[in-house]
């Protein structure tokens, strides 16, 4: 039993030790999953999130980066009088603060691009370069 665990934890480095219980579970074999994290730690595999070193560059990246970070996005909300508007929103991803950029009723092409350098000014927006 132990070295299929161990076959299943090298084979599959994104499964945890709860997923590699399923699957032994699934082939009829009755262990618990504190047994499968034992004999995973006793191997020497840790566990799953610790395993894979790439995802902390995400983290490292967002970090370094967040203070020039900017996320947009376009919702929208159904009024008690059955209008429906839509609102452009910014969100500062350092601070975590949200920039209501504009509602509308009908947003069209034209709406979006001239709403940033509201909030932020230009210098904070890369805005894209307009045909000459």
């Amino acid at each position: 039993m132990r070295e299929l665990i161990v076959r299943l934890g090298s084979e599959n480095p994104r499964w945890g030790f709860r997923r590699i219980h399923r699957e032994l579970r699934r082939l009829g074999h009755k262990l618990s999953p504190a047994t499968v994290r034992r004999v995973l730690r006793a191997a020497g595999l840790v566990p799953a999130p610790r395993r894979h070193p790439a995802r902390g560059k995400w983290t490292a990246f967002l970090k370094t980066h967040a203070h020039g970070l900017l996320a947009t996005d376009l919702f929208h909300v159904d009024t008690i009088g059955l209008q429906r508007l839509y609102a452009l929103f910014v969100l500062e991803v350092r601070t975590r603060t949200v920039h209501i950029l504009g509602v509308t009723e009908h947003p069209n092409a034209a709406w979006p691009p001239s709403r940033p350098d509201r909030c932020c000014g230009t210098s904070a927006i890369a805005r894209p370069s307009s045909p000459t």
